[in-house]
């Protein structure tokens, strides 16, 4: 019998997400294959959710005595990664130790080099490449056989062809059982869990490692499967606020059709989030009404910038009109809007980043989020910036989160840079007129949303002050 543990470490969150834990849906997925496997046995310790500290999953690892270990490594969590595979190691030496995530896929050689830890890596989609490595392990077979893995030879890293893309519609339910479902949580949001309704993006962001590490474009799930899903954790794990995980939900109308009329016929009393494009909103905006009446609270869009230019520069194929009028669209819908932009771009200067600050105050958009401008692994901004010589080296990787500078902009110094970041979230949450409808909104639920942020920018002011 093969013993399987697969490992969420702790880790924090960026303090804005407030008190968010969410499950490890990788994990649960690749689990769900390892259970059908004969001679296989599987479980998954997940720190964050239980509350476990490190010493804690150091006893949790001495009681399972797995004979493999695995983890998923997001670039910003990879140090913790590595860490608990250090520590499986300590535990028990013969242990094979896995890695597999974006992180890994784009940095599998730097990896297996400098972490001596780490016996693979799993490059891609990790749902069968665990499946059949476990199996070839048991069988003294070739690594070397085993489709989309990278491991250590004589000395040197040898990386084997990736496996054609995994049919998302034939895959089971994440292993839920295995999780601690009632501990997961995000601010504002009751009784939260994620799913996914699809995999992939068929747009082509620079700044974006979503889409290179999924590859093969947009993949949709079976829609009706993706409502029995949410059936699921709604009646069996008490789960009523979803969020979909996907790189982009709102790609094609039937498919969302379906679902909602699924979770209306299902009488599923749930709300539900999702992050989509803008263009799409308006593609589709005749599916609003209905979305709305099935749950659909908030959609996050990708705005990144205010002006044209720079979105051709991304690759985004987006226009600042079409976002204007997917703003507008979700507020005649009572739908609440997020938008992401970024700050801190290569050209960027302090009028481009008050530009985008007023370009959000006139989009009204409930809740923007100003991310800084982070060169991810797999993307064509991180080739760039490490062929020009911009980046550490070593680097930090807890850095690469979206909320620390790692380039600094030709023409603004990193104290600069910081003081203008700031102050487009004090000048957007604490604009009085702005705070005074948000703390004053007809929805519960938004209140609760403009108080947390209202929260985070004081606290913020407060370490500013204190320097």
């Amino acid at each position: 019998m093969t013993k399987i543990l697969l490992i969420e470490p702790p880790k924090a969150v960026w303090d804005l997400m407030g008190d968010c834990v969410a499950p490890p849906l990788g994990l649960a997925q690749v689990a769900a294959l390892l259970e059908r496997e004969p001679g296989i046995t599987v479980d998954i310790v997940d720190c964050n959710g239980s509350g476990l500290s490190w010493s804690q999953l150091e006893r949790a690892i001495v009681e399972a005595q797995p004979d493999v270990v695995g983890a998923t490594a997001l670039t910003p969590y990879f140090p913790q990664a590595v860490r608990a595979m250090r520590l499986a190691k300590g535990v028990k030496p013969a242990v094979v130790t896995v890695l597999g995530g974006p992180h890994v896929t784009f940095c599998a050689r730097e990896t297996l080099t400098q972490h001596p830890e780490v016996d693979f890596t799993v490059c891609g989609e990790g749902d069968h490449t665990l499946v059949n490595l476990v199996r070839c392990l048991e069988g003294s077979g070739a690594p070397a056989s085993v489709q989309g893995i990278a491991f250590r030879r004589d000395g040197q890293v040898v990386q084997t062809p990736q496996p054609p893309p995994v049919d998302v519609k034939a895959l089971p339910f994440p292993a839920y059982h295995l999780l601690p479902m009632h501990a997961y949580r995000f601010e504002m949001m009751v009784d939260f869990t994620t799913l996914l309704a699809s995999r992939g993006c068929s747009y082509r962001c620079t700044f974006c490692s979503e889409w290179p590490f999924w590859g093969d474009g947009w993949r949709p799930r079976d829609p009706e499967a993706v409502v029995e899903e949410m059936e699921l954790l709604h009646r069996r794990y008490g789960r009523r606020s979803f969020w979909f995980g996907d790189d982009c939900f709102n790609v094609d109308g039937d498919h969302m059709r379906v679902i909602c009329e699924g979770i209306l016929t299902r009488g599923l009393e749930v709300a539900w989030f999702y992050q989509g494009r803008a263009d799409l909103v308006i593609q589709h905006k005749d599916l609003l009404p209905l979305m709305r009446r099935a749950g659909n609270l908030m959609v996050q869009i990708g705005i990144e910038s205010s002006a044209d230019e720079e979105l051709q520069d991304f690759r985004k194929r987006l226009t600042t009109a079409q976002v204007k009028e997917a703003i507008d669209l979700l507020k005649r819908n009572d739908i609440v809007s997020q938008g992401l932009i970024i700050v801190g771009t290569p050209k960027e200067t302090p009028r481009s980043i008050e530009h985008k600050l007023r370009f959000a105050k006139w989009l009204d958009v409930d809740f923007p989020v100003f991310t800084a401008f982070t060169p991810f692994p797999g993307t064509a901004v991180y080739e760039r910036a490490r062929a020009e010589g911009l980046l550490e080296n070593p680097p930090d990787w807890a850095k690469y989160d979206m909320a620390h500078f790692l380039i600094l902009p030709e023409r603004m110094s990193r104290q600069e840079l910081l003081s203008w970041y700031h102050w487009c979230y004090w000048s957007y949450y604490l604009d009085p007129i702005k705070l005074a409808r948000g703390l004053f909104a007809r929805g519960h639920w938004k209140r609760h949303i403009w108080r947390h942020m209202t929260g985070f920018n004081f606290k913020k002011t407060i370490e500013a002050w204190l320097g």
